[in-house]
């Protein structure tokens, strides 16, 4: 028997660039070692495995594994787990909605097509309401563990914070391109990061952006889940995106809009849209999504895994 997976690229409409993701749409009867055994061999920032739905309701029940660790919630799994599905014939009658179920939860998933045929040309996830988990005040350590000075943070006049939209993320600013393209990592800062926060991962973003169509420009490191650095990162965003809101760094309208660039430094270039619904100055809903490409597919030997 083999295991067999699709290869896609996430959060990009050319293949080689955005986010790795190899999705195995068949995956029951794989147990959760297998699954993380797998990730670590496949080594991509996410492993999805597609399973049965267990709850009235839900189309398909999804599990995310890094090299490191099972979690519970991350962006560019679902977006490139519903082209997969799509690639597979297994979205009946050209749906454009499905709802996927996440340890974190049900996630609703939007599917835009275009054309007569319906072609899908990108999914929107809504993610959860943004929860503000706390600033990280010491803001020089976390410039220190970037290689940077504590001014290319100070200069923003915005915080270190930690936000969840189904998966925590500490938000890191920073004033310029240039101090971003520079960014060099410092392991022994990031273990205090690590012993204050419980992880060590940090999503960098500048609003001086290589795109005139992008908001912003980001990278993200996630040291403990075993990604050096991730090309793009949809559940980041979206925190990212409640957080720009919340602080009124950008212009802030009933539906705001901010475009993501990210993976540039790595030769992986993608951008993640973001949709930030507020009402009476409250975050009411947050919306990411993006295009994808099937670009391949392969088999693992299932007995390599016994």
């Amino acid at each position: 028997m083999a295991m067999r997976y699709i290869l896609v690229d996430v959060f990009t409409e050319k293949p080689f660039g955005g986010n790795q993701l190899a999705v195995f749409p068949d995956a029951e009867g794989i147990a959760a070692g297998q699954m993380q055994k797998i990730a670590r061999e496949l080594n991509f920032p996410e492993t999805t495995f597609v399973l049965p739905p267990e709850h009235a309701g839900s189309d398909h029940s999804l599990r995310i594994f890094t090299p490191e660790a099972e979690i519970p919630f991350a962006g560019h799994p679902i977006v490139g787990a519903i082209f997969a599905l799509e690639a597979e014939g297994r979205l009946e009658g050209g749906r454009d909605e499905v709802v996927l179920e996440l340890e974190s939860g049900p996630v609703p998933v939007r599917l835009v097509r275009e054309g007569s045929e319906g072609v899908l040309r990108k999914a929107v996830m809504t993610q959860q309401r943004p929860v503000f988990l706390g600033q990280y005040h010491r803001q020089e350590c976390v410039a220190e563990a970037l290689g940077l000075r504590a001014a290319d943070l100070a200069i923003t006049g915005l915080p270190c914070e930690v936000v969840s939209t189904g998966l925590p993320v500490h938000i890191v600013p920073v004033g310029s391109l240039d101090a971003v393209r520079h960014i060099s990592l410092h392991p022994e800062k990031l273990a205090e990061i690590q012993k204050s926060l419980g992880f060590s991962d940090l999503f960098v973003f500048t609003f001086e952006t290589e795109s005139e169509e992008s908001t912003v420009h980001c990278r993200m490191f996630a040291p403990s889940f075993g990604i050096p650095e991730d090309p793009a990162s949809g559940s980041a965003s979206g925190s990212l995106g409640a957080y720009l809101v919340k602080h009124r760094a950008v212009h802030v309208t009933p539906t705001t809009r901010i475009v993501t660039e990210q993976g540039i430094e790595i030769h992986r270039p993608g951008h993640v849209l973001v949709e930030v619904d507020t009402r009476s100055g409250l975050i009411e809903s947050v919306r990411v999504g993006g295009p994808a490409v099937v670009v391949g597919e392969g088999q693992l030997y299932a007995s390599a895994f016994s």
